[in-house]
């Protein structure tokens, strides 16, 4: 039986087998920031920048994804050869893994990794490293399969009042803004250092965080894009693409 699912792709968990789809050429995966935050997400918007027709490309994000989970689904998408003709993968994951520890230890933002006193240091730095690692190895597993890996860093929170589906509250307050991007810049100085060591290209979303932070209508909600925010983020993937293409 595992040979016959090997031959025919594989299945997701819920008895649905993936067949090869030889027709994709650029594979979007990652958590929210790729799929399901509105009905537009960032592949689509890319996808039309770029020229190219919509069954090049897949999209494969999964809402609420850690690294360490996405590592194993991207396994099973490679050696399982789903997308036989992908020569690009846009690798946007991380954020999740921050949220959780977030979660876990600090769940209203009362601290900051910032504080001299943050009482979480030693566990934070072991996160860190646990997502540099994941996101090393699923770069390493990418250039294995001879495809392009681009790699994303995360953009900033908007510093204001906003709607915060993560905390227990419903809303951000522009203090707990500050000290969620605390952690998005330790998040994006560990993907950058992951993309250096393993000879990846950087999308460095989180270098529009100006852009981005002076409109309130990119965000959907404090850690989601909208579709205006989408079409920013779009840019610099297309940007980084067609350089790394010349």
């Amino acid at each position: 039986m595992g040979v016959v699912l090997a031959a025919l792709g594989f299945s997701n968990g819920c008895g649905d087998i993936r067949r090869p789809d030889p027709k994709v050429h650029y594979v979007a995966f990652g958590d929210s920031t790729t799929v399901g935050s509105t009905t537009r997400d960032y592949p689509d918007i890319l996808r039309e920048i770029l020229g190219e027709p919509p069954e090049t490309f897949a999209n494969e994000g999964r809402w609420g994804e850690t690294t360490k989970d996405g590592l194993e689904r991207l396994r099973g998408l490679l050696e399982t050869d789903v997308f036989p003709n992908a020569e690009v993968w846009l690798y946007w994951e991380g954020g999740n893994d921050v949220v959780e520890f977030i979660q876990d230890r600090d769940p209203l933002l009362l601290l900051s990794p910032d504080d001299l006193d943050y009482p979480f240091g030693d566990d934070l730095a072991k996160q860190l490293a646990e997502i540099q690692a994941n996101i090393e190895s699923a770069i390493a597993i990418l250039r294995g399969a001879e495809v392009r890996p681009y790699v994303a860093t995360y953009f900033f929170v908007r510093e204001s009042l906003s709607e915060c589906p993560p905390l227990p509250v419903d809303v951000m307050l522009p203090l707990q803004a500050q000290r969620a991007n605390a952690y998005v810049l330790r998040l994006n100085e560990r993907i950058r250092m992951a993309v250096s060591s393993q000879d990846a290209i950087l999308v460095d979303v989180a270098v529009s965080g100006e852009e981005l932070r002076s409109d309130p209508a990119n965000y959907r909600d404090c850690n989601h894009l909208s579709v205006q925010g989408n079409e920013i983020a779009a840019g610099v993937f297309a940007d980084t693409i067609t350089a790394s293409s010349d």
